[in-house]
Formats: C-alpha cells, structure tokens, sequence
C-alpha cells in the first residue's frame, strides 16, 4: 500500500507511509497529542513532523487545535479500514531488541512463506528482527510449522489475547528504539497488505 507522494518542490520529504500510518495510531490511542510528543513518539525531527502533519491535515485526517492534535472523522475510518492494527506484545526469545512492537496484519496468513520476507522489511527499517507468527487451523504457528500452542503454550495464550484471528499474521518488530520499532512494524505490516 502506497499513500505517499513525491516531493519535487521544497525540502525532502524525511516521513514514510509507514510513519503515517504509525502517527494515526498514536493519535487515535493517545486521543490527543502534541507536536513535540508526537515528534518523540515517532522518531522524527520537529522539521519532519511538521511536514507530516500538514499531509495529514491536507489529507483531513486530523484536526489540530491549540490543546493538541486529534484524528477527525475521516482519520478515524481511515484507520478502521485497514487490515493492521498496532499490539503491545513482546518476547525476547523469538526477537532481538529492547523494544518490541507487534502489528496484526488481517487475513493474510496465505502470503507467509517462512517470514524472511517481513523479516527483510524490518531490517531495511531500521529494525533488529522481526518474527512471524501465524493463526492457522486453529494452532498459532511459527512459519513454516512450527506450532507455538505445543512448544511455548503459555506464549500462544499472549499471542491470543491480542485479538488474532483464524488467517492472521502477528509479527512482533524489535530494535533499541521504540520509534524505529513501530516504524519498521508499520512498514512489514503496509508492505504485506
């Protein structure tokens, strides 16, 4: 999926799709957020983060006021649309980094060969690794066959309480940053969509 444009006027763009999609789920799970904040939550610089914001008020999917930045009407659908969602999960075991950051990618389960795909994604991100984990037959499973519910069944109930569904895809992104993390979970989950 590709929302962005280029730029041949001005200063280059220095935000991706996937921080788009990452500042609308800060926003809709902040409610309201500052520019700064937002900066910080996002890795981005002041410069960058102003630039973003205007695409999403000029897109109208946000509403900007003096006591912060809120996701509008349209924000808010546009994010209820796509098939990924951010999910707090973690475990150093199956990732490398400190700070993890899982995404659900909806009903894409099919497009999972072994992970090294999303994996690669990752990496060129900015991320340390990033695991795969699939919904199928009932039984969450580590590509190829692993089945997580025999080997580690106490991960597949966490694995379960983030909401995934028969077909879905949990990929849980790490690095020693929290922004790079979300970014790069944001660019696997965008990229497989």
């Amino acid at each position: 999926m590709k929302w962005t444009t280029e730029n041949n006027n001005g200063p280059a763009v220095r935000h991706s799709d996937a921080h788009l999609f990452a500042a609308l789920s800060i926003i809709s799970e902040k409610e309201c957020i500052s520019r700064s904040d937002l900066s910080e939550e996002l890795g981005l610089g002041e410069g960058s983060t102003r630039n973003l914001i205007k695409t999403m008020r000029t897109w109208k999917q946000i509403d900007v006021r003096q006591t912060g930045i809120r996701l509008s009407a349209l924000g808010r659908e546009t994010l209820d649309t796509l098939p990924i969602r951010f999910v707090s999960i973690s475990n150093h075991e199956y990732v490398r980094g400190e700070y993890q950051q899982g995404i659900i990618i909806k009903g894409r389960s099919e497009d999972i060969q072994n992970g090294m795909k999303q994996r690669d994604i990752g990496i060129k991100y900015g991320s340390d690794g990033a695991s795969v984990f699939i919904m199928r037959n009932g039984s969450i499973i580590f590509p190829k066959d692993v089945n997580v519910d025999e080997s580690d069944p106490e991960f597949a109930k966490e694995i379960r309480s983030t909401g995934i569904s028969e077909g879905d895809v949990l990929i849980i992104v790490g690095s020693d940053s929290l922004p790079t993390s979300r970014i790069a979970a944001a660019g696997i989950g965008l990229e497989t969509i």
